[in-house]
């Protein structure tokens, strides 16, 4: 197995292996000991990508889904800019 990390991930990684991509998050809790939390597999490498833009926005609350969706947008656009998302 082999990983993808990269500064634009943040807290997020990708771990590939021969079958599929699978997204995981370090988080650090209360008690400073770190872990990953895997948050999905999947079967290309756009769909892992976009799982973690989803996770990103839906870390804070929201007023509107206007503002929402403008979030949405500023995190993939930055993503784009970086890597393409397909």
């Amino acid at each position: 197995m082999e990983f993808i990390k990269d500064p634009v991930l943040g807290q997020y990684f990708i771990q590939v292996d021969d079958y599929n991509y699978s997204v995981f998050k370090t988080i650090i809790p209360d008690s400073g000991t770190p872990y990953d939390s895997c948050l999905g597999h999947f079967g290309n490498f756009g769909s892992a990508l976009k799982k973690i833009v989803e996770n990103k926005v839906r870390q804070q609350s929201y007023d509107s889904i206007v503002e929402y969706i403008k979030e949405y947008k500023k995190i993939t656009q930055e993503f784009n800019e970086t890597f393409s998302v397909s």
